[in-house]
């Protein structure tokens, strides 16, 4: 049933295909010494670019999705972590021991790093004009309407230069496009990396191209293998090899010629279907020299304007799905981004276009690294500049990973996280199965609290955060809540209920009689709040996270297209576990949702905790069996829990940590209480404390290393901010934390669960106001903060 209109004003000077255009800029060149903090990265999902360096010779840094050090490709008896031996024989007794003495240890379980590898930089690309030494009227920006980066001065020569950067999904390559007003002088191209040993690689040129051969090591074994191509396309200019040791390549062209165009390819020999038995785990595919050679070749051939236009059609019809619309109260539009962010406040009313700005560059740096054929976004995004990366870029996954996805679905980018789900089933499933088995003597799979591209499932080495089998659990409401979205029944049956089953089944064997306060129910044994407390049994954060999986399971096998008898069965047994299992609702002696079942007398939840998880809340936000399973949303003891515990962690710069994740974190658990002050006062003093020039979050403070977690996470708690949408509730409340300061503002294309969409305007004091609906959506209605209802099916 579509929905009917109660309240609609006509917009149709918004109601536009196009995306309005924004853009950050700068009036001088990104430094390579501090690129991560200065450029504006483009990517195609597989490769990452940075482009930095100043007039006359520019630099792009370039990474690739798959290219880790480690893994199999290190060690050929590379396990993913998991033990030789079968240690489930150990946890009988550390099981005991924590009900007879309310905590322990899983030192017996506990694993090693050895191999695991980092995410690590590709190259640089380097293009030198000859005689270009200076420049004016410098601008360099990136288009969030295109994800094209532009830069354009005058240069001492007097020529005006243009040079374009974007990575192209249709055509699978980076180009880099550079134009004069006058005639083009030599410039030279070439690959280096000055930061990788030279004896694990190779440059070279010959005509047209330049090419990056190498290995993460030399073997035995063999390392990862890697290459790059950058090649000009038809009609730029003759070239020449001017020293075939270094790869440089020099291009001459005729006084007629003003443009010159290179295309970049690079792939390893990764391949993630590689990482089962049936392979040795080997996850090696395919030399990437034949693929690299392919793609280059093939876009060399077509013109720059055709690569620019397929580019840009893509690229518009993902951004384009959704458009956040709000008032440019400072007038900031014309102003420097670095500037707007120095500027920036957490006091007062923040600033409205400078947050839009933030919310669209979110979702360029998803739309730029996860893709159907690359891996999903790791810890830095697409984007490294180290040959070793700060905590490896790997995927954490007791907050960061989990971050990286939100707000996608609810702004139409959902179809984007085939990544994510591959990345589960080929990289998760097959070394989790072995983990599930020889740390846990149970069935399905299971994954810990830090994976690699390798298959590393088991603990690693410190329990307060290995111990974290809860990992894809959590992961678990990704599958689900993209399937509430999207409705595709064909990815239900086919990928997302065979994940979901091996997992559900998994923990249907590892539940425990509670033992300690022997009140009948069905607890975890052993367990840590992620990175916080002692090990101990039935943490909050753990309990909550089984509630909504178990749910969600059971209203999910109803839809298979063909349940089979162990379907039914699993469904049984689902049943039966919820009628005993805590759900991890208990509140402490001063008022807040405690993180452990432990009595307060034990000491660990204790007031002013200004610990940087919010483990305990995770089934308030971004989880929903607190706020819907539960009922919180409209509870106000639960409410009232949960507002203590926010006030109690503090803004997000406890001692032991200061980064942005935590604050947007914040901000979303406060919108979904209808705060609007504390919500939008935690985006501020993300913004304002973490925000580096460029406008990617640090991790300490402004400074490196950058965490792109805060960046993804910023989309979603702004969205929170927008509409409260939980699953099993009829009501869909829009505008429970719009700030006055974004007043007369409005979205579009807003995505709801069931299949539906949204356009929506507030009016000056963040009270929405006016609806637009469409798509199929039953059972559902639209109300304001008010509880005035604006549409209804």
């Amino acid at each position: 049933m579509r929905f009917r209109n109660i309240l609609y004003v006509t917009y149709l000077s918004f109601m536009t295909s196009s995306v309005k255009g924004k853009s950050l800029w700068s009036s001088t060149p990104a430094s390579w010494a501090d690129v991560i903090r200065q450029t504006y990265p483009i990517g195609n999902g597989r490769l990452g670019a940075m482009p930095s360096g100043p007039p006359g010779a520019e630099s792009v840094v370039l990474n690739i999705d798959s290219l880790w050090s480690g893994g199999p490709f290190q060690s050929s008896s590379y396990t993913g972590g998991n033990p030789n031996l079968d240690k489930s024989k150990y946890l009988p007794g550390i099981r005991d021991w924590i009900f007879q003495n309310g905590s322990g240890n899983v030192s017996r379980l506990l694993g090693a790093a050895d191999n695991y590898g980092s995410y690590q930089v590709f190259a640089n690309i380097s293009v030198a004009i000859n005689g270009v030494t200076s420049s004016t009227k410098y601008n360099r920006s990136l288009d969030l309407s295109s994800g094209i980066h532009t830069t354009v001065y005058t240069a001492n020569d007097e020529n005006i230069y243009t040079s374009s950067i974007y990575c192209t999904y249709p055509d699978q390559v980076c180009v880099y496009d550079i134009s004069s007003n006058g005639p083009l002088p030599e410039i030279t191209i070439d690959f280096n990396n000055q930061l990788t040993d030279r004896s694990l690689f190779h440059a070279t040129c010959a005509d047209q191209f330049v090419r990056l051969t190498g290995a993460t090591q030399l073997g035995p074994p063999m390392g990862m293998k890697y290459d790059g191509i950058a090649r000009l396309i038809a009609h730029s200019g003759t070239s020449r090899c001017s020293n075939k040791t270094t790869g440089k390549l020099v291009v001459q062209v005729d006084s007629r010629t003003r443009k010159l165009t290179l295309v970049i390819g690079a792939g390893t020999d990764y391949d993630w279907k590689a990482g089962n038995a049936a392979s040795s785990y080997s996850f090696k595919g395919a030399d990437p020299g034949l693929y690299v050679e392919s793609v280059t070749t093939a876009a060399s051939k077509k013109s720059e304007n055709d690569l620019r236009q397929a580019h840009i059609s893509d690229y518009q019809n993902l951004a384009g799905q959704f458009e956040l619309d709000l008032p440019d109260i400072a007038a900031s539009a014309g102003i420097e981004t670095s500037a707007i962010i120095r500027g920036y406040s957490a006091n007062g009313t923040g600033n409205p276009y400078l947050e839009s700005l933030m919310f669209e560059y979110g979702r360029h740096l998803f739309i730029s690294s996860s893709r159907d054929n690359s891996l999903p976004p790791n810890l830095a995004g697409r984007w490294s500049e180290t040959p070793t990366a700060a905590w490896n870029a790997d995927y954490h996954a007791n907050i960061n990973l989990q971050m990286n996805h939100w707000g996608v679905d609810q702004t139409g980018l959902g179809e984007l996280q085939v990544a994510l789900w591959n990345y589960m089933q080929y990289t998760w499933m097959p070394r989790g199965t072995e983990t599930a088995k020889l740390l846990y003597g149970a069935p399905g799979w299971v994954t810990h609290s830090e994976m690699n591209i390798f298959g590393h499932t088991a603990m690693k080495g410190t329990a307060q955060w290995a111990n974290y089998p809860a990992s894809a659990a959590w992961m678990m409401q990704h599958l689900y809540d993209h399937f509430s979205y999207s409705q595709n029944m064909t990815w239900l049956a086919e990928q997302a209920y065979p994940i979901l089953k091996g997992h559900v089944q998994f923990w249907l064997s590892q539940l425990q009689d509670d033992k300690f306060l022997n009140d009948g129910t069905l607890v975890v044994n052993p367990c840590n709040s992620p990175e916080h407390g002692p090990t101990t049994f039935a943490c909050t954060h753990f309990q909550q996270l089984l509630h909504q999986m178990f749910k969600n399971t059971l209203s999910l096998i109803p839809l298979l297209p063909s349940p089979d008898t162990l379907d039914l069965e699993l469904a049984s047994s689902l049943t039966a576990a919820l009628s005993r299992l805590d759900k991890g609702l208990h509140i402490s002696t001063f008022g807040t949702l405690k993180e452990w079942k432990l009595p307060d007398r034990y000491g660990y939840d204790f007031s002013k905790d200004t610990h940087r998880h919010l483990s305990h809340l995770v089934g308030w936000y971004p989880g929903h069996s607190v706020s819907s399973l539960l009922s919180g949303y409209t509870n106000s003891t639960i409410q009232s829990a949960v507002r203590n515990s926010l006030l109690n962690r503090g803004p997000g710069n406890g001692s032991d940590a200061d980064s942005g994740w935590e604050k947007v974190w914040r901000s979303a658990c406060w919108a979904l209480l209808n705060d609007t002050e504390h919500a939008h006062y935690e985006v501020r003093f993300a913004i304002s404390e973490n925000w580096a020039p460029n406008g990617l979050s640090m991790y300490s403070g402004k400074q490196k290393p950058f965490q792109i977690d805060a960046n993804f996470g910023l989309v979603g708690a702004m969205l929170a901010m927008l509409v409260v949408d939980l699953p099993g509730m009829s009501e869909v409340v829009l505008g429970p934390a719009i700030p006055g300061s974004w007043g007369d503002g409005n979205a579009r294309g807003l995505r709801l669960r069931g299949g539906g969409s949204v356009d929506f305007g507030w009016d000056r004091e963040g009270m929405v106001s006016w609806v637009k609906a469409s798509g199929e959506v039953k059972g559902r209605r639209i109300v304001n903060k008010a509880g005035k209802v604006l549409a209804e099916t």
